[in-house]
């Protein structure tokens, strides 16, 4: 299991732990992006810091957008630090309710940067130039989304518009077949 830095891991009355963590009102907290390793057997709870250099602010990653509960946006990381990641990580995008439109789509594969980390979370934004949506597909069918301007993307299949906030390098090739998955 990997834990994020804030995420508890256990509790004090049921295990001793070892590694990188604090104690908050009981709780065995993680306080680096580490491997938790639960051995019940010896009673004990063992914090490993990834090795590899953890999250931290200012860090760019890469993520899929799982699904929209406004206001936020909530994502599965797949890459950071450039290097591939296997485990579960997991962040967020606030969205502004006075925006019509949120700036990412589920299913959206994204660039964002950690904005800050806060109870445990990765707080994510798409705001800088280079940040936004890489990959996507329409909402409404499933087709190939190409960029239409700026911030907006057409569907090669239904033709709807879709405002979102595209990166720079957004597909620009739509592949010419489309995908049945049964």
């Amino acid at each position: 299991m990997i834990a994020i830095p804030g995420e508890k891991v256990g509790v004090i009355e049921a295990f001793e732990p070892e590694g990188e963590y604090k104690l908050v009102d009981g709780n065995i907290v993680a306080t680096v992006l580490s491997n938790v390793v639960i051995d019940k057997k010896e009673k004990k709870v063992r914090i490993q810091p990834v090795k590899k250099g953890t999250i931290k602010e200012g860090d760019i990653v890469i993520g899929r957008v799982e699904y929209i509960q406004r206001p936020f946006a909530f994502v599965s990381i797949i890459s950071a630090l450039n290097k591939d990641i296997s485990t579960d990580i997991k962040g967020m995008i606030y969205i502004n309710p006075e925006e019509e439109y949120p700036p990412v789509l589920e299913g959206s594969i994204i660039r964002a940067r950690v904005a800050k980390l806060s109870a445990g979370a990765l707080i994510l934004t798409v705001d800088d130039e280079n940040l936004g949506v890489i990959e996507s597909y329409c909402n409404f069918c499933g087709g190939p989304l190409t960029r239409r301007g700026k911030n907006t993307a057409k569907c090669s299949w239904c033709g709807r518009v879709l405002n979102v906030k595209l990166a720079p390098d957004f597909r620009t090739k739509v592949p010419s077949y489309r995908v049945i998955l049964e």
